[in-house]
């Protein structure tokens, strides 16, 4: 389900990032392959994308990062070389800190570790399940996984356990893998079947039938 933030720890952060604003505009690069993080980037607004590309040209999504998130941490802790893009989804809003610091902050402040430490064990959950998917290699699966994963974290509340949200079909190719095509017909087909509904604000997913129907599949 959706994290919320415990307001204490967000505070702690908010106060820890005191620096200047960045402001990026959509498009913009914050980051490249094998390029040096310029330091910790904490999110205000906005959206941000973390990507690679294949050696075919295909753009797959690795993760999403909305407000209030703070990356790359496996560079700042493990000094690990950062090997994707990270670009704006739409304008963004960030402060910046070294590693050092960033390190520092989080050894002192164990409950602020302790929800990020939560957060990466439900992304590599996430994965874990993503993985098995594509290894399975039936496309309505991974669709449905991805709209129920864009659902628990980012959907706007609707009626009767069901969340409207707001995700283009060429982004939802790029995070599963498929043709642009491929999403598009499997996305009719979840909604003539009255898992989804298609509208122009963006996709109503049904919760529990959707996870149901994965249940069932994988």
């Amino acid at each position: 389900m959706r994290h919320t933030m415990n307001q204490d720890i967000l505070g702690k952060i908010q106060n820890f990032f005191e620096g200047e604003t960045k402001i990026l505009t959509k498009g913009d690069m914050l980051m490249l392959p094998g390029q040096q993080p310029p330091g910790v980037s904490f999110l205000i607004e906005g959206v941000v994308e973390q990507y690679d590309i294949t050696p075919e040209g295909n753009k797959i999504i690795v993760n999403i990062f909305r407000p209030p998130a703070f990356f790359p941490m496996s560079w700042a802790i493990n000094d690990t070389p950062n090997d994707y893009f990270f670009a704006a989804l739409s304008e963004v809003k960030l402060k910046r800190a070294s590693a050092e610091a960033a390190v520092a902050f989080l050894q002192q402040n164990p409950d602020v570790a302790f929800d990020l430490l939560s957060r990466v064990y439900r992304g590599t959950d996430a994965l874990l399940k993503r993985l098995l998917l594509a290894a399975r290699g039936v496309a309505s699966t991974r669709l449905t996984f991805e709209l129920l994963i864009e659902a628990y974290r980012f959907g706007e509340n609707f009626e009767d356990n069901k969340k409207l949200i707001r995700v283009k079909h060429g982004h939802l190719a790029e995070r599963t893998g498929l043709a642009r095509e491929t999403v598009s017909r499997e996305l009719h087909k979840l909604a003539s079947d009255g898992f989804v509904t298609l509208t122009k604000k963006g996709i109503v997913v049904d919760l529990d039938r959707l996870q149901q129907r994965l249940d069932l599949t994988v």
